[in-house]
């Protein structure tokens, strides 16, 4: 089993992710793999410390830290964000002919969270040489996640489900967003429906099997105009020539949580990571008799109107060549050189 944690520069967040990996029933099983957009000390310090579980860490090389006047960080030449497509032609700035589709130019703080994730995932899946012959899931997480104690239990439980149930559900969901939880209902309660980004993409698990589908339709990932790298998956299942949606089966009750409340999109006034933390906390702990299911049952679901509804463009964010080339071409990179790389 592979777990891999994508780490900006949260080390509060990261600390209690790395609190809850540690009381994960198996984690000693599991390599983990931290990989990173920004170089920090105390951040790899931590990571360091792990002693529970094996663990390597990976270093995203095309970052705004490392290239910070020139791309894909910002160059000081690039076109202004709100120029429009005359000012940016007269100013003769970088890509202005390119702009998104609402108009926009490149933002790279933004770009960057689509690249480091493809990154991630390519090395993982076709470069790393310890990773070249795990044919098994790969867990998908960020520094701002907690995870329960069973998570990997019940991803196991998934994993049998689906193979009995639903050997075309592409994508295993550990986590989902929900205003309350009800264990005692939920608990043992799996879900199989269609794969939706927004719904699905937290403890989001899926195989090499699965990632190679995806490499077939590569081109359309990057070129897609969004700097989501959720929504361009969601492109990609929409799109895909004669064959289904990706089908997802999920925990109705998640073992995975979002304790970010601050961060690149969250903007909340009160951002108060304690608090979150707590709660989440406290939710497990009053959910632990629930937990570690013997089997779990199964509803199959059509998803609502949001999970079928067709995407007729982007976001946006992702309308500058550059960014597309860079996507396209980390395709193509074989083993890059080990400097990349910390053993931790």
């Amino acid at each position: 089993m592979g777990s891999s944690v994508r780490v900006h520069t949260r080390l509060t967040y990261l600390r209690h992710l790395i609190v809850s990996l540690a009381q994960a029933r198996d984690i000693d099983r599991t390599l983990l793999v931290f990989s990173h957009d920004y170089y920090d000390e105390e951040i790899n310090a931590l990571v360091r410390s792990i002693d529970f579980a094996k663990v390597m860490q990976i270093f995203y090389p095309y970052s705004i830290q490392t290239h910070p006047n020139e791309f894909p960080g910002v160059d000081p030449n690039d076109c202004p964000r709100d120029a429009r497509l005359e000012q940016a032609i007269k100013l003769k700035c970088n890509n202005a002919l390119h702009p998104d589709l609402h108009g926009h130019y490149r933002e790279a703080k933004y770009t960057q969270t689509k690249h480091h994730w493809w990154w991630k995932a390519n090395r993982i899946f076709n470069q790393l040489q310890c990773t070249a012959g795990h044919t098994g899931m790969v867990v998908f997480l960020e520094e701002d996640h907690y995870v329960a104690e069973d998570f990997l239990h019940m991803l196991h439980l998934l994993r049998s489900t689906a193979d009995r149930s639903c050997p075309h559900c592409e994508i295993l969901c550990l986590g989902t967003y929900l205003k309350t939880y009800q264990y005692h209902s939920t608990g043992d309660k799996v879900e199989i429906t269609p794969w939706h980004s927004s719904m699905h993409n937290m403890g989001m698990v899926f195989n090499r099997t699965v990632w190679n589908n995806i490499m077939e339709l590569q081109e359309q990932f990057c070129a897609y105009d969004d700097y989501n790298w959720d929504y361009s998956l969601l492109h990609l299942s929409q799109n895909r020539p004669g064959r289904e949606k990706f089908r997802v089966i999920l925990c109705k009750g998640p073992r995975v949580f979002h304790i970010g409340e601050c961060g690149i999109h969250h903007k909340k006034s009160n951002c108060n990571a304690s608090t979150v933390i707590s709660k989440v906390q406290k939710l497990l702990q009053n959910a632990k008799g629930y937990m570690f299911p013997s089997r779990v049952s199964t509803t199959i679901s059509a998803g609502g109107a949001k999970h079928n509804k067709k995407l007729t463009k982007g976001n946006g964010g992702w309308g500058d060549i550059r960014d597309q080339e860079l996507c396209t071409n980390m395709t193509k990179v074989d083993r890059q050189p080990r400097r990349y790389v910390q053993y931790a």
